[in-house]
C-alpha cells in the first residue's frame, strides 16, 4: 500500500511538473489595421491585443519576409563590368589593347599557354576605349550574354607590342575594375580589390620581360620591354610581345544562398507588453504582412500567425 501511494504521489508530481514545463497557450492574440491600402512613406499603424512572450514581425520585403524563413536561393542576374584605363604616351603606336571574357578558362592565370587555350570574347567594342592621358571610364559594358550557368566568367586585359606598328608602346594603367550583378537583392558588387581579382603579373609571350608589366595593388601597368637582362635572358624593346592580365573567375552563373530572411522582434521574452507598432513601407506594392506570437518553454513552442494582405502605392 505504501509503494503504490508512493507511485500515484510521483505520478501526479510528474504531471504537475510537465504541466509547469510545457509553453503557455496562445489566446487573444490578433493584429488590425484601420485600413489595407497604404501610401508609400505613409506609417501603418498595427493594432495589437494579447500578451505572448515573444512578437516578431515580418514586413513581406526582401530579407523579411516569412515565406523565405527556410532560406533565400537568389539567382544571377544581369553582370555588369567596367574598368577605368589610362593611355599613358598616347601618341606612342606600337601597342594594342583589347578586353576579353571567357567561361571556359581553366589553369594558370600567369601561364600564356592556358591563356590562350581558352576561349575568349572579344568585348573592346563595347568598352569606351580614348587614347588619352588621363583615366576614362569603360562605361558599364553588359555581359549577360556571355554567362554560362554554374561556370565563372574571366575577364582579361591584352596587350599587344608589335614594332612593325611604332617603335615604342602606349602604357596602359587600369584600376577600379568593377564586375556587378542585379538581383532581387538589388545591384550586388562581385568583384574585390585588384590585389585580389589579379595574379602579380601578366601571362607573357617568350620574349617579353615576366616583371616588367605588374600589378601595383592599385592598378594594373602594362607596356612594352626595356633594354634588360632578367634571369640570363636578354629582352629588348624592338621584339613583338603579347601579354594577358587575367582576372579570378567571377561566379556569375551561379545562384547565391542568402540564407534565412530574419524577423523584426517587436518583443522578447522579458520585454513589456506591446499593444500597438507603426511601419511605412518605401516601395509600391502587394505585402503579406506576417506577426509570429510565441511562447516557449523547456517542452517545446506554441506559434500563433497573423497575416494581413496590404497594398502600398505611390
Amino acid at each position: 500500500m505504501k509503494n503504490l501511494i508512493f507511485i500515484l504521489s510521483i505520478l501526479v508530481c510528474f504531471s504537475s511538473c510537465k504541466d509547469v514545463l510545457d509553453p503557455e497557450e496562445i489566446t487573444e492574440f490578433s493584429v488590425t489595421t484601420s485600413k489595407n491600402s497604404f501610401k508609400v512613406g505613409e506609417e501603418i499603424p498595427f493594432q495589437i491585443t494579447g500578451n505572448p512572450k515573444t512578437i516578431n514581425f515580418y514586413s513581406g520585403e526582401f530579407g523579411n519576409n516569412y515565406d523565405s524563413i527556410a532560406g533565400r536561393i537568389i539567382p544571377p542576374g544581369e553582370i555588369e563590368f567596367s574598368f577605368n584605363l589610362r593611355y599613358n604616351y598616347p601618341t606612342r603606336t606600337g601597342s594594342e589593347f583589347a578586353v576579353l571574357a571567357s567561361s571556359d578558362f581553366t589553369g594558370e592565370r600567369t601561364d600564356i599557354n592556358a591563356v590562350e587555350a581558352a576561349t575568349w570574347t572579344d568585348i573592346t567594342s563595347r568598352c569606351i576605349i580614348k587614347r588619352e592621358d588621363a583615366y576614362i571610364n569603360s562605361g558599364i559594358v553588359n555581359v549577360s550574354d556571355l554567362v554560362v550557368a554554374g561556370k565563372p566568367l574571366y575577364f582579361a586585359f591584352k596587350y599587344i607590342f608589335d614594332p612593325s606598328k611604332g617603335t615604342s608602346g602606349a602604357v596602359m594603367w587600369i584600376n577600379t575594375v568593377l564586375v556587378t550583378s542585379s538581383t532581387d537583392n538589388g545591384k550586388q558588387t562581385i568583384s574585390s580589390s585588384l590585389i585580389s581579382d589579379f595574379p602579380s603579373y601578366a601571362a607573357v609571350s617568350i620574349d617579353k620581360n615576366p616583371y616588367r608589366s605588374d600589378n601595383r595593388s592599385s592598378n594594373l601597368v602594362m607596356w612594352n620591354n626595356a633594354n634588360a637582362v632578367v634571369d640570363g635572358i636578354t629582352y629588348t624593346p624592338t621584339t613583338y610581345t603579347e601579354e594577358y592580365f587575367v582576372s579570378r573567375g567571377y561566379p556569375v552563373g551561379s545562384s547565391i544562398d542568402n540564407g534565412p530572411d530574419k524577423p523584426l522582434t517587436l518583443k522578447s521574452y522579458s520585454d513589456a507588453r506591446v499593444d500597438a507598432f507603426k511601419y511605412a513601407f518605401t516601395k509600391p506594392g502587394n505585402y503579406k504582412v506576417v506577426f509570429e506570437a510565441i511562447n516557449t518553454s523547456i517542452n517545446g513552442n506554441n506559434k500563433v500567425i497573423k497575416e494581413i494582405n496590404l497594398t502600398v502605392t505611390e
